[in-house]
């Protein structure tokens, strides 16, 4: 009887125009057009993302950001061309590799001055752009101040006393040594490019922070290397609760205005909220070149010491469980043919040959972004263009080192 029943139904829904003309929209059309309502923000987001080949300079399309800063832009002095200690042709080959892979910008400083300073035709010193991964260098830096200031006791304070959700299994040993060293042992959030992925949701959706206390872990803390974005993203309410500041105003107080930056801002989850730290701030080249120097001349730039020597050497040690990653800044040494990405999934990024010097440091940005800076030279040098993978940072680095003027 049921099996009939079921068959008089399809048949008559088959034969009858009207319930085919009302009952989809009623049950497929209204409840999906609830859904998209509901959830508009990030559907909003999700199909005006740019794709790759805009995706540096067009910012505008998301919503809201919050301003850390916007002033006038202060440049470092620039080195007279016969007082240059980097040779033109040095610096010509630079300018030329870096053209071939379609680069924005590319300045080198030594000495807190510049001695290069590259802009693609039809960018300046103005120019915004978004520094992919790089916004994580930041916030190590930021992280590393908190630690300085004595916001945050140690490196070995537990993050559960900033987010009480982990508190009660494996997450409550995790200690912020764990997240800037990406040994916390969290589990992977799944990525891929369908917007029901919760990697999607992590780049677009309005409550970022549900993702942080709810996610699992994978392995015992400090076991192991996995780089992971969530690991960043904790580091946010560490920070925030830690000095009772929002994120952009701690960055204002600590690192752009002891800087003299000019410009840069976040995004936020939604209003008012949370600031997306695992990814894409957006500044001005001239801003990263002046963090690049304040690194390179152990914490100290214009007389302003940013941060103390101690906790600079801190910062730039690697770990025992990868020794080419420090606190969310990557070591060019020790060389073995590979960088470390996730010991879990075996995950290395070649790279083509040894540094010439043992102090190479960069913060690296999806596609070839990068700031690189070396103390020893008290070099410095940033670079943003077109996303490619075939970036080579030990070739470029090398070739700067080659000529170099020590005399």
């Amino acid at each position: 009887v049921g099996n009939d029943f079921y068959s008089q139904l399809l048949d008559y829904y088959r034969s009858n125009d009207l319930i085919k003309k009302y009952l989809i929209p009623f049950f497929v059309v209204i409840p999906l057009s609830f859904y998209l309502y509901i959830d508009h923000t990030f559907w909003l987001r999700w199909f005006k993302q740019p794709d790759d080949s805009e995706v540096l300079t067009s910012w505008q399309w998301y919503s809201p950001i919050e301003v850390i800063e916007n002033r006038e832009l202060i440049p470092l002095s620039i080195t007279k061309s016969d007082n240059r200690t980097i040779s033109d042709d040095t610096l010509e080959s630079a300018v030329e590799y870096a053209k071939s892979f379609n680069s924005l910008a590319l300045l080198i400083s030594r000495n807190e001055s510049l001695e290069l300073e590259y802009y693609k035709e039809g960018y300046n010193r103005n120019t915004i752009i978004d520094s992919q991964s790089m916004h994580k260098g930041i916030l190590g830096i930021a992280t590393v101040i908190a630690l300085d200031k004595n916001l945050i006791p140690s490196i070995d304070t537990r993050v559960s006393d900033y987010i009480p959700e982990w508190k009660g299994d494996k997450r409550q040993e995790i200690t912020i040594g764990n997240l800037l060293y990406m040994t916390s042992g969290l589990k992977q959030i799944e990525y891929n490019k369908s917007p029901f992925s919760l990697g999607q949701r992590l780049f677009f959706g309005e409550n970022i922070f549900s993702l942080v206390e709810d996610i699992g872990y994978a392995f015992e803390p400090g076991s192991s290397f996995d780089f992971n974005h969530i690991n960043s993203q904790a580091l946010h309410s560490v920070l925030t609760k830690s000095s009772g500041r929002r994120y952009s105003e701690f960055l204002r107080e600590n690192l752009w205005k002891p800087l003299s930056g000019s410009f840069a801002q976040v995004r936020l989850d939604r209003k008012g909220g949370d600031a997306r730290v695992f990814c894409c701030i957006q500044t001005k080249a001239m801003d990263w070149i002046r963090i690049g120097s304040m690194l390179a001349n152990n914490g100290k730039l214009d007389g302003v010491q940013v941060i103390s020597e101690k906790w600079i050497n801190i910062m730039l040690r690697g770990s025992n469980t990868n020794p080419n990653f420090a606190m969310h800044i990557w070591r060019g040494s020790p060389f073995s043919g590979g960088r470390l990405l996730s010991k879990p999934s075996g995950r290395i990024i070649p790279v083509s040959s040894p540094y010439l010097k043992e102090d190479v440091f960069f913060i690296e940005g999806r596609g070839g972004q990068r700031l690189y800076f070396i103390p020893s030279e008290r070099l410095s040098i940033y670079r943003s263009g077109e996303i490619n993978f075939a970036w080579d940072d030990a070739y470029f680095i090398n070739l700067i080192l080659n000529g170099v003027d020590n005399e």
